[in-house]
């Protein structure tokens, strides 16, 4: 595959190959989202199906979170502020050129990664998984009578801790 065909033609004649090409494996379209005064607010809370140590989701396949969308072309024309602004696929689309850390233009699959460009760098991230197994565990202590506080409050801090911040904020076109 030539690494420049994203020059030569519009994103609806990639082929399969290319569109997954396109993907920079950033991980910030797993971030949760929340609207606010007609913005989308990126939050520092992802789904659990994304794998950090591949950059890539663990059920891309068939998607079987509820949270997980498609990102295809029907979603860049009707819903793009569900993907960040530096998306490849957003860039693409408005006719705008990959950034140098882009695989693509750096020919180096790690590129975006060491240019710290992924949700690696978020302070404080966390996945839905560990927010619900806190909250199984400090609900178990509110069952146990015998559970010292100290360990109630500390459950509560790290709930506490991973309450959703906002990250980045776009506006909705």
């Amino acid at each position: 595959m030539d690494n420049n065909f994203w020059k030569n033609k519009p994103l609806s004649d990639f082929t399969e190959e290319e569109w997954e090409a396109v993907c920079m494996r950033c991980g910030k379209c797993c971030l949760f989202k929340q609207e606010e005064n007609n913005h989308i607010c990126f939050t520092n809370q992802m789904c659990d199906g994304y794998d950090f140590k591949t950059g890539c989701c663990s059920r891309y396949a068939t998607r079987l979170c509820m949270f997980c969308v498609k990102v295809d072309m029907h979603l860049l024309q009707t819903e793009p502020e569900l993907l960040p602004e530096t998306c490849a696929y957003r860039l693409l689309l408005a006719g705008k050129e990959l950034p140098d850390y882009h695989p693509l233009v750096s020919g180096n699959p790690n590129s975006a990664h060491e240019a710290k460009q992924t949700v690696l760098e978020i302070p404080n991230i966390h996945s839905v998984t560990e927010i619900d197994d806190l909250l199984h565990q400090f609900d178990e202590t509110l069952k146990d009578e015998n559970c010292p506080a100290e360990k109630r409050m500390g459950l509560l801090d790290k709930i506490q801790k991973l309450k959703p911040v906002h990250i980045a904020k776009y506006p909705i076109p």
